[in-house]
């Protein structure tokens, strides 16, 4: 049964390869395709993620020790249940949005083939083959970012090709010297290195590569530039870059490397759990100062993803059940969250071609649905309870709290207030103006504004109450994602 592990990665990386080669002339015909796929594809997920826990299938076996091997546990179950789910939601609001974009056929072909790629990082089984689906998603989303071929993307592609190959060249120095010092990449709950003392300092080394080498794809400073620059790709790429895949990719990575091969235990004390500490908490604050000054709305929610990521990596850095069960629960709630942020961010630019902060003055009258649900998720990732991102963040102020780093672990309840605070300025400013634009306002500038149709409004919708349901639900959740 191990077997069919293969499936949720082989067939939609089938099926993308397929449309390259045939040319869809009919719209319906390649929509109906293509939400096939992924749904199929997302049943295949979530049954293996729950049945088969446990299981494991070498693909591939490499050198002595080594191979291309798959296994599904409970965090890789769960993150491969979240891109699937959110992943239907996207394509049928992508099958509205791309109608004015053009070169559909070759887009959903690359959209597709990335989720088959995102559950080989998923249901990876130990670090080689993470890596190695690491670097295939750094190649078929290139495409994505450079779809409409301007020079703006163009430029935002480049960027982010150089970066990520030189990020994943450094995290393959870690990865070798994990391989070289501990003799195994295997993924094992605790980590495998415990017992590895001759080569403690050189775990240190290797940590530090990983963190930033996959950190790069979570933006962490001075990683960061790539994300803002490919905010000029579609929206609903942008929701796969900066919610979905891309970015969660470097965080899930790092967590693997944290909590299931070198081991928490192993680093926690460290000269390197200090670096990697006060890198997430510089990026946090700078971050949201940025994200602050924007005044193009998606840039805004760019800068917002980075500081927001490195709330993750601090909960993960703090090495501390408290700190994986915080983090955790951000990178779920950060996804459900941002990437409504970015598809209510899209149905504005669809309706009304505005793209910046003080355009969106009165929207909230002629687009009710999509500025109602932007709330919401502005609310959630502020952290206003009972939402999702309150409880995350009162996780990660309990484990900073209570972490053994003291002053950097004090300094991090201080950061994630400052935060917390220019978060809700930068997100409620927007909100606010939607509904209530203030005297001198001349409302007959929106006055063909209005939502967009269901392909749109409903995932935005359902999106809205998966963020109410998490909060509401946060217990028997914070209990499936407990180590």
């Amino acid at each position: 049964m191990s077997v069919l592990i293969l499936i949720p990665i082989v067939l939609p990386i089938i099926a993308g390869l397929y449309m390259l080669k045939r040319d869809f002339k009919e719209r319906g015909a390649r929509e109906r395709y293509v939400a096939a796929t992924v749904i199929v594809n997302a049943v295949f997920v979530l049954m293996i993620s729950f049945t088969l826990q446990g299981a494991q299938l070498v693909l591939a076996p490499l050198v002595e020790g080594h191979a291309v091997m798959f296994a599904v546990d409970g965090m890789g179950g769960m993150f491969a249940s979240l891109v699937a789910v959110l992943w239907i939601l996207c394509i049928f609001y992508a099958f509205e949005y791309m109608t004015h974009e053009g070169g559909e056929n070759r887009f959903f072909a690359f959209y597709t083939m990335a989720f088959g790629i995102m559950m080989g990082i998923s249901f990876a089984g130990n670090l080689i083959t993470l890596y190695l689906f690491y670097e295939f998603l750094t190649l078929i989303t290139v495409p994505l970012v450079i779809h409409n071929e301007s020079k703006a993307s163009t430029t935002a592609a480049r960027i982010y090709l150089i970066f990520s190959i030189s990020g994943a060249t450094v995290a393959m120095m870690g990865i070798a010297i994990i391989a070289f010092t501990g003799g195994s990449t295997a993924f094992v709950p605790g980590g495998v290195m415990a017992s590895v003392t001759a080569g403690a300092s050189a775990l240190q080394i290797a940590y530090v590569c990983c963190f930033f080498g996959f950190g790069v794809k979570s933006a962490i400073m001075p990683f960061h530039a790539w994300l803002p620059q490919a905010s000029v790709a579609p929206t609903p790429v942008s929701a796969l870059l900066h919610a979905v895949a891309v970015v969660k990719a470097g965080v899930f990575a790092v967590a693997r490397v944290t909590y299931f091969s070198i081991g928490a235990d192993t680093l926690r004390g460290t000269t390197a759990q200090g670096i990697v500490l006060a890198a997430s908490l510089i990026t946090i604050l700078y971050g949201s100062a940025m994200a602050l000054m924007q005044k193009h709305l998606k840039r805004r929610l760019a800068y917002s993803t980075v500081s927001q990521l490195s709330y993750i990596l601090f909960g993960l850095a703090l090495m501390s059940p408290e700190g994986y069960l915080g983090g955790m629960m951000h990178l779920v709630g950060h996804a459900i969250v941002k990437i409504t942020l970015f598809l209510c961010a899209g149905a504005i630019i669809y309706k009304t071609h505005r793209e910046y902060v003080w355009e969106l003055r009165g929207i909230g009258k002629k687009m009710p649905v999509t500025m109602v649900v932007f709330t919401i998720a502005s609310l959630a990732l502020v952290g206003i309870p009972p939402l999702p991102g309150f409880f995350s963040k009162w996780f990660l102020t309990v484990a900073a709290f209570g972490s053994g780093s003291s002053a950097l672990g004090f300094a991090g309840t201080v950061v994630l207030a400052i935060s917390a605070l220019l978060t809700a300025i930068y997100l409620f400013s927007i909100c606010v103006n939607a509904f209530i634009p203030g005297q001198g306002f001349d409302a007959s500038v929106n006055k063909d504004v209005k939502d967009p149709n269901r392909y749109m409004t409903v995932p935005l919708t359902i999106l809205a109450v998966a963020i109410v349901v998490f909060g509401v639900l946060v217990e028997p959740i914070t209990q499936l994602m407990a180590l």
